[in-house]
């Protein structure tokens, strides 16, 4: 069992792509994002609260060199690390809220100081970081489901000095990093510490015990200040506390949204060592990966494979029965946050999660049913932050993963979907409503989609006047194409692609689609968009220049989440060989070992999802009851669903082979 936690390589995707040079049909592709992973090899647990690594203030993650990109070869810089942060996202791009709060630093000797240290050695494994310093300081990390384990071996007498007002990037970085609002910092015991900050509008507590101190003081702006308590409203200040310690010290972090109270609770809750938590948070990934057992003749298919399964499994987080939104006792005590973003996830990671994680499964639902219910619309992105959400990439997703969950669960919970969905339909997609038009034409896609799904929620129910409504409104698809070629229509914009690259979604109505343009002429444009009668692409390195400026009107490449199911909008049309060839060389030329190893942004397990289900020679379709049958590059695979799961699972598997 744990012989597959020792496959994964935590690292794979961490830094700039550095993949097979593509030959064929891969190198007709055109990248339009960073070519970076943006992953982590942070101490973290599956889908756990907490995530421990070294801090540098590095985009997006806070760990690596890289500074602000959005496309290109990214751009590096000489980061230094400046401590152990505890929260990082996990392959993103631009969010807005990056996290890395209460950075923990060993300073050797007594003076306080902004840490610029090097790694000379560094080590991970599911579960467990850690790091030699160029200081002779070596760092070890490990986290249980809601605390962080940290462990310091000095070569003489320092301080743990930790930065609660830490929030984002490095600060030169405007916009990618936030201040606390205010703060509040206290010393409770010669080994304890407690902070209340408020940053990007959500309230933190936070509560570390160090055993090991010597003595604790409380600081700020690096000078060291007199008394128990520390309150500070001024933006500009850097704040925090430093444990006195020697040798070897442990020290451990909470990080609570209700109170300081909670925090310390949470910190009461486990008295286990640093070894024990390692140890269970280990066989705890272990459990988690063996869901999917492959069989291949090539390790490095199996390493790839199971770094890509584990980097699924980071995000969403669990909030440990507490919300900063809501009462998370509603919701089961499940609240999950970091959807970065919904977009990026809804059709692979959410799926992939939803086939095989139960318990991760109901507090999802529970928490997208309980923000769209207490929004009145349902989200795009969930961050720890206010008004965070990315309206320019879609609506009405969650609709789509309220039917993913009913047709692998069956009928829990459907009423509550569909009064959710018939609010957001109403209060927020009145332009759709009113004119069967929306500015964005994906947005069109999106709410038919979600209507089409929603229907069939709404006939298990009885809602029969319900459910022709939404049939009728989703027939307003076409109003997204332009009948006269027979693609989707240039007069909308586009986020982050084409009107190419969206006219291959797999619909609800996918013959209607193809007749629209007639089905040889449909697979004429595929193997364009493919690069069958393309030239190589050069991508591109300036990471200012917007590749689609280049007006190539290429597949992406798996580089970004705009179309990665149009490979399988072949089958519709009878072409199982085109789809069989272009997955194949994606797996061969776009995913590979190690910090490289990743083609684009991994966005929260979008991209590493995709390549997981792909791998086993299969892709689900997004709100509807079909998982598509596509090309396995592995020999053999088993797939534990739980019993429960098994006897209601409506899900059927399609594949349209040609003659």
């Amino acid at each position: 069992m744990k012989e597959i936690c020792k496959i994964v390589n935590v690292f794979q995707g961490s830094g700039k792509i550095d993949l097979p040079k593509p030959e064929g049909l891969a190198s007709k592709w055109l990248f339009i994002k960073a070519q970076c992973g943006n992953t982590t090899p942070a101490a973290a647990y599956p889908f756990g609260k907490m995530s421990l690594c070294a801090y540098t203030g590095a985009y997006p993650t806070g760990y690596g060199n890289l500074v602000p990109n959005s496309c290109g070869d990214p751009q590096s810089f000489d980061a230094k690390v400046h401590g152990f942060s505890h929260m990082h996202v996990s392959g993103t791009g631009g969010i807005r809220a990056y996290y890395n709060y209460a950075v923990t630093s060993p300073i050797i000797g007594n003076i306080l100081s902004e840490l610029n240290d090097t790694i000379v050695e560094e080590n991970a494994t599911p579960g467990f970081y850690s790091a030699k310093l160029s200081s002779a300081v070596r760092f070890e990390g490990t986290v249980s489901q809601k605390l962080a384990y940290h462990r310091y071996t000095f070569p003489d007498e320092g301080l743990l000095q930790i930065d609660f007002s830490n929030s984002g990037l490095n600060r030169k970085w405007n916009g990618f990093y936030s201040l606390p609002e205010n703060a509040e910092v206290s010393i409770t015991s010669s080994t304890r510490v407690t902070a209340h900050i408020k940053v990007q509008g959500i309230d933190l507590y936070f509560a570390t015990d160090c055993p090991s101190s010597k003595g604790v003081f409380l600081w700020q702006n690096y000078i060291q200040k007199n008394g128990t308590r520390l309150y500070l409203t001024d933006k500009s200040e850097r704040f925090g506390a430093a444990f006195r310690v020697n040798g070897v010290a442990e020290l451990k972090m909470a990080i609570s949204f209700v109170s300081s109270d909670a925090a310390v609770a949470m910190l009461d809750s486990e008295d286990n060592n640093f070894d024990t938590v390692k140890a269970q948070t280990e066989e705890k990934w272990c459990s988690y990966l063996n869901k999917i057992i492959i069989k291949t003749d090539d390790p490095a298919l199996s390493e790839i494979f199971y770094s890509n399964l584990y980097h699924t499994l980071i995000k969403p987080c669990n909030g440990c029965g507490e919300s900063y939104i809501y009462d998370a006792s509603k919701a089961d005590g499940n609240f999950y946050f970091d959807f970065a973003t919904l977009w990026d996830q809804y059709k692979t990671a959410i799926p992939l999660i939803l086939t095989l994680y139960p318990n991760e499964a109901n507090g999802i639902i529970n928490t997208l049913l309980y923000l769209t219910e207490s929004n009145g619309r349902s989200p795009i992105n969930v961050t720890v932050a206010e008004n965070n959400d990315f309206t320019d990439q879609a609506r009405m997703l969650v609709e789509h993963i309220f039917a993913d969950y009913h047709f692998r669960y069956g009928e829990k919970y459907i009423k509550r979907m569909l009064e959710a969905t018939k609010h957001d339909l109403e209060e927020f997609n009145k332009d759709f409503i009113e004119s069967g038009y929306c500015k964005r034409y994906t947005h069109i896609l999106d709410i038919c989609e979600a209507l089409n799904a929603m229907s069939v929620i709404a006939r298990t129910l009885g809602e029969n006047d319900t459910a022709e409504r939404f049939e009728t409104l989703a027939s307003r698809w076409i109003n997204a194409f332009d009948v006269s070629t027979g693609m989707m229509s240039t007069d909308s914009p586009y986020y982050e692609g084409t009107n190419k690259n969206y006219s291959f979604r797999l619909l609800h109505n996918m013959q209607e689609r193809i007749d629209l343009i007639g089905k040889e002429r449909f697979v004429a444009e595929l193997d364009e968009l493919f690069g069958y009668s393309r030239e190589p692409v050069k991508q591109s390195a300036s990471p200012i220049f917007d590749p689609l400026e280049l007006g190539i009107n290429s597949f992406e490449g798996f580089n970004n989440e705009s179309d990665m199911e149009a490979p399988y909008a072949y089958l519709y049309a009878g072409r199982h060989d085109r789809t069989c060839e272009i997955i194949r060389a994606g797996m061969k030329y776009m995913f590979t070992r190690g910090r490289g190893g990743l083609p684009g942004n991994n966005d929260s397990g979008g991209l590493s999802s995709c390549y997981v289900w792909n791998a086993l020679g299969l892709f689900p379709v997004a709100g509807q009851d079909l998982i598509l049958i596509g090309s396995p590059i592995v020999n053999e695979a088993t797939i534990a669903l739980i019993i429960n799961c098994i006897s209601k699972l409506k899900l059927k598997l399609l594949v349209i082979l040609f003659c």
